[in-house]
């Protein structure tokens, strides 16, 4: 692998990170108009029509082709893979109703910890460094939940942003076991497209158990840009680029640099709502569990032979 291809990789991967990191505060803005089903079926739907439209532009290009032998495998990867983000993306939004989107970032990259871990149950072995990985984090992540004046406090919103943290490991393993299989893009555009159809069904809870208000033409008015942000750049965009990325980096380094994510998120929360920033010793469990999650990549990327 030449240095080129591995900075063109790293960059893809990078932009990937800022895109899905600065889409928290678009989520945690839209939140405050429109319910969480809702926000996730139209930013699916318009991510599945983007990815869609890449399928037909660039499907015959692509690695694998998508014809009658893997026509079923590509439904159960999509529609596995779907249900699960379907999961993920929602405890995620209804989270980000009341948690600061900084905080959330840095809850969801615990994913990056709990994916070995659950692996270890799947016969995968862990290198003992990431049970150090795992024990600092806890501490970060008991750090980041100390209110000031009034200690640690877990609100039911961040348990939410830390179901989907457990969520999103098993998209992950569902993602790993499909996606060399079948057509990615078309896996990522069925994906998204199962996630809008479930979210779509369940929409009736935002104005029944959340008590949104019913969706208006005024209410998408005010929160176009961030649905239209979310499903374009931070689902089709961010995604593609992921793949392509991922093509040129070991994979212990790109999830290394995919979460980069949280530090994107806390800056964007700074800079768009002061009012999210984190205290001092919120920080501190910030940079403890990032920390922790670059060390945990390092065995891992030991491993991995750089490709030619």
């Amino acid at each position: 692998m030449s240095k080129k291809t591995y900075l063109s990789g790293s960059l893809m991967l990078i932009l990937t990170a800022f895109l899905w990191g600065t889409t928290f505060v678009a989520q945690s803005d839209a939140m405050t108009s429109i319910g969480p089903f809702t926000f996730s079926a139209i930013r699916s739907t318009i991510g599945a029509a983007a990815l869609f439209i890449l399928y037909l532009i660039s499907g015959k290009s692509l690695r694998v082709p998508f014809n009658k032998e893997n026509r079923a495998l590509t439904l159960k990867g999509g529609l596995t893979c779907g249900v699960i983000l379907f999961v993920s993306a929602n405890l995620q939004n209804i989270g980000l109703v009341n948690a600061a989107p900084g905080k959330a970032a840095f809850i969801t990259a615990l994913y990056i910890l709990i994916v070995p871990i659950i692996g270890l149950f799947l016969g995968k072995k862990m290198h003992f460094s990431v049970w150090i990985c795992v024990a600092v984090s806890i501490v970060g992540f008991y750090m980041l939940n100390i209110t000031p004046g009034e200690g640690f406090g877990l609100s039911i919103w961040e348990i939410m942003v830390l179901l989907c943290a457990v969520s999103y490991s098993f998209h992950i393993f569902a993602c790993e076991k499909y996606g060399d299989c079948i057509n990615v893009v078309l896996l990522s555009c069925m994906q998204f497209a199962t996630t809008a159809l479930l979210s779509f069904i369940f929409m009736f809870a935002d104005y029944t158990v959340l008590s949104y208000p019913s969706l208006t033409l005024e209410m998408l008015g005010k929160t176009w840009f961030n649905l239209v942000y979310a499903g374009i750049f931070s689902s089709a965009i961010a995604y593609t680029l992921q793949i392509a990325g991922q093509k040129r980096v070991p994979a212990a380094a790109a999830v290394l640099l995919m979460s980069l994510e949280s530090v994107f998120a806390v800056i964007a929360a700074w800079i768009f709502d002061p009012a999210n920033a984190l205290s001092t010793v919120q920080l501190i469990g910030c940079v403890l569990i990032f920390v922790s999650i670059c060390v945990s990549q390092i065995p891992s990327s030991r491993s991995i032979e750089p490709a030619n």
